[in-house]
């Protein structure tokens, strides 16, 4: 049996799930799939510690949520649904360079906006999301949906599921990650590179209190983001390395105790850490975000280095511009499968995130190299822009629109 939908978004992650809640009131039959059994929604557990092991109850995978990403998740009726206390808001970041002696701080001290950003779980943005579809009852959720074969018609696309399932859809949607099944399948061809390191997360318990400041350190082994949650002495901690077989390997006393001396005792010792996870690093980008019919956003369009905490804003921005295209398209009485109005979606996205992409790479490389020359541009040019209140205002404004 085919069924039928205007827009069929696959994958239900942060940005799949955003663009389908921005379009539950755009009069578009809209269909969301996803390969993944329905997440359950995580019960907030108390922190606990037993020595260096820590059991925080909070979930390893957080988000810097700018705050043009969170009027938008406010707009859409997602944010609102998530506990303020398990939010936390900060209003300064301290950048410095642990091979010299220079540093940045946004924040507080310049003409920036008062707050920078805010600090989120994941899992607690995503379930939100899913609660939102479900007050509305007018957006179709399918879990354990994997795409098997997708077929370009006239009209748009037939979507084959591996259970038998088909959907016909004017629009298809690519939001399933950087491995995107819909980019491969529409042999959508992407430009990418390993950075050959893995990002390793969890949450560490800290001595001094983070002061809701955001703080990272290129270390010698990579950048290492300590990113304040809403207990005064819990981060969520980035660290950016080329191996972290033997950081995995390690006893939880040494971890803590190596997090110590990477981190300059910025926050005293560190005390306790919960479990640890990795994942793989690259930047890809798609050479074409839209063709007649499909669109890629977030992830299955580009992916950036995390040494910013800019990933997922630039995917909320794509679902907030594609979803404002379709809106136009259905107000204009057009197909949402149009290419020339997918293009505009395309103009007004892939620009900046080149642009970010590349910086993310530049700033990579710059901090990777280990040579007196490259550190002593690297000190040079922190001190200029630390120096430089209207340049940091600039800079903040661009990382806080979303």
């Amino acid at each position: 049996m085919k069924e039928e939908t205007d827009v069929l978004i696959v994958g239900a992650g942060l940005v799949g799930l955003s663009l389908a809640a921005a379009l539950t009131s755009s009069k578009l039959k809209v269909t969301l799939l996803d390969a993944r059994a329905e997440p359950v929604s995580a019960g907030i557990e108390a922190k606990s510690s037993n020595g260096y092991t820590l059991k925080s109850g909070i979930a390893a995978r957080v988000s810097a949520v700018n705050p043009g990403s969170k009027k938008f998740l406010t707009r859409i009726g997602a944010w609102g649904r998530i506990a303020p206390a398990r939010i936390s808001t900060f209003k300064k970041m301290h950048v410095w360079d642990g091979r010299g002696t220079s540093h940045i701080e946004f924040g507080d001290t310049d003409n920036s906006a008062s707050v920078l950003g805010d600090i989120a779980e994941n899992q607690l943005i995503e379930t939100a999301l899913i609660e939102t579809l479900a007050a509305t009852g007018n957006i179709r959720l399918e879990w354990q949906a994997k795409l098997s074969e997708v077929i370009r018609h006239e009209a748009g696309y037939g979507v084959q599921l591996d259970d038998g399932r088909y959907f016909n859809c004017s629009l298809l949607v690519g939001a399933d990650g950087g491995n995107s099944r819909v980019r491969e399948l529409c042999s959508i061809r992407t430009i990418d590179w390993s950075y050959d390191q893995v990002a390793l997360v969890t949450t560490v318990e800290t001595e001094l209190g983070h002061e809701s400041v955001a703080r990272q350190c290129f270390t010698k082994d990579g950048p290492l983001a300590f990113l304040p949650l809403a207990d005064e002495h819990l981060c969520s901690i980035v660290w950016s390395v080329q191996d972290a077989t033997d950081l995995m390997a390690i006893a939880d006393k040494d971890f803590c105790e190596l997090l110590t001396r990477s981190f300059e005792n910025r926050l005293g010792i560190v005390r306790s850490t919960d479990k640890r996870f990795t994942f793989p690093l690259a930047q890809q980008h798609a050479l074409q975000y839209v063709d007649s019919h499909v669109a890629l956003i977030g992830d299955a369009a580009h992916t950036i280095h995390p040494l910013a905490g800019q990933g997922a804003n630039l995917g909320f921005a794509d679902a907030r511009t594609l979803a404002q295209v379709l809106a136009g398209a259905r107000l204009e009485g057009r197909s949402p499968g149009d290419l020339k109005l997918l293009k505009q979606y395309q103009h007004r996205r892939r620009a900046e995130n080149i642009v970010m992409g590349s910086v993310m790479e530049a700033f990579k490389q710059i901090y990777s190299a280990d040579n007196p020359g490259i550190n002593w541009l690297r000190n040079t040019s922190m001190r200029f822009v630390n120096n430089n209140d209207l340049l940091k205002s600039l800079i903040t404004r661009l990382a806080a629109a979303g």
